[in-house]
């Protein structure tokens, strides 16, 4: 299983076998030690270093073009009292920012190329799961991260959003999640009164297991799911999205409560990380939008 993340760049990663999902730490470092469960083989090729010899022999040929014109300050043309010329600086200048508008369009031209075919492992199809976190989150940045995930276009793919927290203010999350995605045999929720390394008040030892059981039933039978439970901070709440899910899908994708997701994400990172065995991480293109009162 590989890990996909959203809202923290979105991110793909190939994880080693027997490897244990760290469970301490701020929500703001909750990806970085990744590291530690997920094993990232990405030798340095010949064509890149190749690549980087080039850039920076190129760049040092041009910084030193650029000097030399500057003190030697030659010029082609000039008027009578030299108020507009055109010299070797200039040019240099000039074939330096055509140079790099060049090859500018040349890499958005095979970034954006249309046509190319995914090449996912068929059968069995690949199959992913996007995990929402959400803590407090303000109801309307909430319905449209719910819609977007609806609209990802991407077959059978399964939503599963943990709230970090179970109290009473909480339970406007659930209701968005209802109203958005429940009202079908397909969704599926739990309120959890503890989470995976903290039982709750009354909990004994044979209802917290009992409790780790419904979440794992709920995620895997559901095609969309939420899992409320005991606050932990978002290392737990992802911890319990990939405990519950364990070997049941081949990708997870992850993002934060407040994203709202193009319909085409999924299936474009995962063309990155199936195309390139020795691409490690697939991260997508985040942009910040903040809301004027």
């Amino acid at each position: 299983m590989a890990f996909i993340s959203g809202s923290f760049p979105l991110f793909l990663a190939r994880p080693r076998e027997n490897a244990s999902i760290p469970t301490t730490g701020d929500a703001a470092s909750c990806l970085i030690p990744m590291s530690l469960a997920f094993s990232f083989k990405m030798p340095v090729q010949l064509t890149t270093a190749l690549r980087v010899v080039g850039t920076s022999l190129f760049a040092l040929a041009v910084l030193g073009g650029i000097l030399a014109a500057y003190v030697t300050g030659y010029q082609f043309i000039h008027t009578e009292k030299h108020y507009l010329s055109f010299g070797l600086y200039g040019a240099i200048l000039g074939l330096h920012l055509l140079t790099q508008s060049l090859f500018a369009f040349l890499e958005h031209r095979h970034m954006r190329r249309a046509g190319r075919p995914l090449k996912l492992t068929s059968p069995p199809q690949r199959s992913v799961a996007l995990c929402i976190a959400a803590y407090q989150e303000d109801p309307d940045y909430l319905r449209k991260c719910l819609r977007s995930a609806q609209r990802i276009a991407f077959p059978n793919l399964k939503v599963v959003m943990v709230v970090d927290g179970n109290r009473q203010e909480d339970a406007y999350m659930l209701d968005i999640f209802h109203e958005v995605l429940g009202g079908t045999e397909q969704a599926g929720f739990f309120v959890w009164r503890s989470n995976f390394h903290e039982a709750g008040e009354g909990e004994t030892e044979a209802s917290l297991q009992e409790g780790m059981d419904r979440v794992r039933d709920v995620v895997r039978a559901s095609t969309f799911s939420c899992i409320m439970q005991k606050w932990g901070g978002k290392r737990e709440v992802m911890y319990t999205a990939f405990k519950a899910l364990g070997d049941s899908v081949d990708y997870i994708q992850v993002c934060d409560s407040d994203t709202v997701l193009d319909p085409a994400c999924t299936i474009e990172m995962l063309r990155v990380l199936e195309e390139d065995p020795q691409v490690g991480g697939v991260g997508g293109d985040v942009q910040e939008q903040i809301k004027c009162q």
